[in-house]
Parts: structure tokens; C-alpha cells; sequence
């Protein structure tokens, strides 16, 4: 296992590396499914030295599902990484082979490991990554929300406060935006963005991958109403997810003078059912308001 093609060694464009040193490995690995680690990451985790984990056994357990041995596993996560970095480097400069993984998906995403990287290449330490699995990415596709331009805000606060001017920062942001949050977060999160953006759609994923994996699609509204449903039902959302939420549109500052105006022009050549359902598609109102507004304009026309 342990012969590499030059493929998968094969340098960045990064100059002037020095020869007697080792390089920066950074390993994608699966969120969930075992099945969706690469080859490569696969050659990798058994070829380098040392393997940097953000938790060594939840590690234990993906290299003895790929039968490969346990070797050197150090941890290096938010607790300790400052204390740890300046050994690992020191390996590096003794030509020792290091590999970084997170818990799940790609390492880097929402913890300390680009400090790491920004060392390396002060001290031309070769760094180069094994791509594969990330849950943004993973949750973006499956949204139903535009994939053309998006931004991930990192994981939501725990303090109110906090979380509310995180949400102001992005109230205007065109783009689709991507959080992590904890199910136990989630109702009050919920009501703070819908505070805060309107009635947008949204799209809620949990155990990407896996075989319990759910994506629930709607408008923050209703979204609310299925999540209140299935506590009352005592299934309640567990772990770990991701919220996919839709970016701003002029039109969601439209008020109800200017709702009416565009029922109106629907109106002329649509049928209510298609008038309504396209006016809640195109505006923040929701479709109790716009059905009922386009009632009362039928009944005059």
C-alpha cells in the first residue's frame, strides 16, 4: 500500500521547496458513508508518518474500516494546537511525511488547520491536499436553492446576541448562505432568521450520506411547522446539521400595496392557482396572504 504514483505525491506549484524535508498532507475523508474516501486519501493515510486528528479514536475507527494500521496518530484540534504546531513542524524540517484529518469531510472547514498551512509555507514546507467529501458542499446540491454563488457562514452562535448580528451581516447578501447549527439550536435559530430575513425558503440536511439522511426543503415558516410536528410526534432532529438558506431579492421588501399591483398582472394570465402559486415563489409573502389578496382582486375584476 504504501507505493504512490506521482500522482498522488504530485507538488503544487510552490517554489523553491527544499529537498530534505517532508510535505503537508491534507486528507479528505468521509462525513458519513465509509464508502466515499478516495483512493488516494486512502494511499495517503497509509503512507505518511505522522496523522494529525481532530479526534484520534473517531480516526482508529476509519483506518480500521480500511484496514490499515494504526500508526502514529497525534491530536490536534482548538484545544491544543497552538501547544502542538511548532513540534509538528519541526518534523516536517526532519523530513517526516504528516497527514491532517478532521473528524469527517475536509479538514480546514471551520477549525485551526490554516494556521498550520500559513506556518508551512513561511517555512517552504510542500503542502498539498487529497480533496473529496465536505458537508456544505454536500448540503448545498441537495438544497434546491442556487449553486452559482454561495458563501459559508461557519457554525451559528450560541449566544443570542451574537447570533443575531451574524444574520444582520448577511441580511443583504445576495448569495445562497450555508450554516452549521446543532439540532438543540435549531427552533431558536429558526425564529432569529426568520426575524431577521423574512420568510425565506431554506433547506435543513442531518446525516448526510448516511442511512437516515434527511433534507427537509420549504420556507422558514412552514419548516418550523414540521420540526414542531415531529417533536410532538417524538422524533425530534438530532445532531449536526446543515442550513442552506436563500439570499436576499429586492423583492422581499415589497409591502402589500405593491403585492396587490402584482397579483393584479398575474392575474390577467394566470389562473388563481397559478397566480398564487407563482406570486409565493416569487415574493416573501406567504400563501395564506397571497391567496387571500388574490381573492379579493378576482372578485373585483
Amino acid at each position: 500500500m504504501k507505493k504512490l504514483s506521482k500522482e498522488d505525491l504530485k507538488l503544487s506549484n510552490y517554489k523553491n521547496i527544499p529537498s530534505l524535508q517532508g510535505s503537508l498532507y491534507i486528507i479528505a475523508t468521509p462525513i458519513g458513508n465509509f464508502d466515499d474516501i478516495s483512493l488516494r486519501a486512502i494511499k495517503l493515510l497509509d503512507f505518511v508518518d505522522i496523522l494529525l486528528c481532530e479526534d484520534t479514536r473517531k480516526t482508529k475507527k476509519l483506518l480500521s474500516h480500511l484496514n490499515l494500521r494504526t500508526k502514529n496518530l497525534i491530536s490536534y484540534n482548538d484545544n491544543n494546537a497552538e501547544k502542538k504546531r511548532p513540534y509538528i513542524l519541526k518534523q516536517l524540517l526532519l523530513n517526516k511525511n504528516i497527514g491532517i484529518v478532521s473528524d469527517a469531510g475536509t479538514p480546514l472547514i471551520s477549525d485551526p488547520g490554516f494556521k498550520l498551512v500559513k506556518d508551512c509555507y513561511s517555512k517552504k514546507i510542500h503542502v498539498t491536499h487529497a480533496p473529496g467529501p465536505s458537508s456544505v458542499i454536500n448540503a448545498l446540491v441537495l438544497s434546491g436553492l442556487p449553486t452559482d454563488q454561495f458563501y459559508f457562514g461557519g457554525f451559528v452562535s450560541t449566544k443570542k446576541n451574537t447570533k443575531k448580528k451574524q444574520l444582520l451581516k448577511t441580511k443583504l447578501n445576495t448569495m445562497t448562505g450555508i450554516w452549521f447549527d446543532t439540532c438543540l439550536r435549531l427552533e431558536d435559530t429558526l425564529k432569529v432568521m426568520l426575524k431577521t430575513y423574512g420568510n425565506r425558503k431554506i433547506s435543513i440536511t442531518r446525516e448526510l450520506t448516511k442511512t437516515y439522511e434527511d433534507v427537509f426543503f420549504s420556507d422558514l415558516i412552514n419548516i418550523q411547522k414540521v420540526l414542531k410536528k415531529r417533536q410532538s410526534l417524538n422524533i425530534p432532529l438530532k445532531g449536526e446539521i446543515v442550513i442552506v438558506i436563500e439570499g436576499y431579492n429586492s423583492s422581499f421588501d415589497l409591502d402589500i400595496d405593491e403585492l396587490k399591483i402584482i397579483i393584479k398582472n398575474k392575474l390577467e394570465n394566470l389562473s388563481l392557482r397559478d397566480t398564487v402559486k407563482t406570486v409565493v415563489s416569487e415574493t416573501r409573502f406567504s400563501k395564506k396572504i397571497v391567496y387571500e389578496e388574490a381573492i379579493k382582486i378576482k372578485d373585483k375584476l
